[in-house]
């Protein structure tokens, strides 16, 4: 038994010192270190530059936190010393929180229509750019090349050129202030989404469609059992780059579902009502919003690695 044990232990340190010689190797050859003169001067200004970027993003959130936690009378006379007094009050009356310009609805609420709104988009947007990028990609028929044209072309159009159309077709169609209509809008299948998956299908070897049609598979069968497993990668990194999009989205819940607001519209809603009257709480609208950003944190913080394995500059990796 004590011989396992000493084994074991000189096994840890052989591994730490190959561990370590190996970190001194890449540190000797890491080109910040293996060069010298203005080009290491120009590294270290480039390492400050990023690292003031960097805390000019936090710090706007580490304030919204550190305020959260205050209560409002302190606020009001010390709005960047930390919190004399740390409550959770601000979050109870957020969670509780009704005013006739959100609709009467909470803070849940908001974030349920939230879910179903930008869930059921990306579902059915991700699904539409999928099959359309995959047909223009491997399918060979006349207007190929002229809808690819035609995709790039609409990238380059504002989006408030073509909204007095949209606005009179949604209303023709009766889908305004409708969840389904708002999710009708996001699911178009071309756009940015399309380009990404164009470029992996484009690129997607043909050898397997071409050993299943062996064997008898159809298109459909091709394309859910053969094409969407081998693109499941490039597939979840747009999923989730397309529901943060979705969820931050405040122009088309605005415009077309005005009665049911997302979280993204209540917000604004919120922000009228706490900060615009005489009676302004700060303190409760920056609770609101921490934990409103909570989920799209999270959510990116789990899949950050999918996505930057899955995307590359210029498009997706296969």
């Amino acid at each position: 038994m004590q011989l396992h044990i000493k084994k074991w232990f000189q096994q840890k340190i052989a591994q730490k010192r190959a561990k370590r010689d190996e970190d001194r190797y890449v540190l000797k050859h890491d080109i910040l270190y293996r060069r010298s003169g203005w080009t290491k001067s120009l590294f270290i200004i480039m390492f400050i530059i990023f690292t003031l970027f960097t805390i000019s993003f936090l710090f706007p959130f580490a304030w919204v936190l550190m305020n959260s936690f205050k209560p409002h009378s302190q606020f009001a006379t010390d709005f960047m010393g930390l919190p004399e007094q740390w409550t959770l009050q601000n979050y109870l009356d957020a969670f509780t929180y009704r005013n006739p310009a959100t609709r009467n609805f909470t803070i849940f609420q908001m974030l349920g229509m939230s879910l179903i709104v930008a869930g059921g988009g990306t579902i059915v947007t991700v699904f539409t750019s999928s099959s359309a990028a995959y047909v223009v990609a491997k399918y060979r028929f006349p207007g190929r090349n002229l809808i690819f044209s035609v995709v790039v072309f609409s990238l380059i159009i504002p989006i408030v050129g073509a909204l007095p159309s949209q606005i009179q077709l949604m209303r023709a169609l009766g889908l305004t202030d409708t969840i389904i209509g708002c999710i009708f809008l996001y699911s178009g299948g071309f756009g940015m989404n399309f380009l990404l998956l164009y470029s992996y299908f484009k690129n997607l070897s043909w050898t397997y469609v071409e050993a299943a049609r062996i064997d008898g598979a159809s298109d459909f069968r091709i394309f859910f059992k053969i094409i969407i497993p081998m693109a499941k990668g490039p597939i979840i990194a747009i999923s989730i780059i397309q529901l943060i999009g979705l969820w931050n989205d405040y122009l088309t819940p605005s415009i077309y579902l005005p009665r049911k607001p997302t979280i993204a519209v209540g917000l604004k809603y919120l922000t009228d009502s706490l900060i615009g009257g005489a009676n302004q709480r700060f303190t409760m609208l920056f609770a609101t919003i921490v934990f409103v950003i909570i989920p799209i944190i999270t959510l990116f913080s789990v899949f950050s690695k999918t996505i930057m394995e899955n995307t590359s500059v210029g498009g997706l990796k296969g």
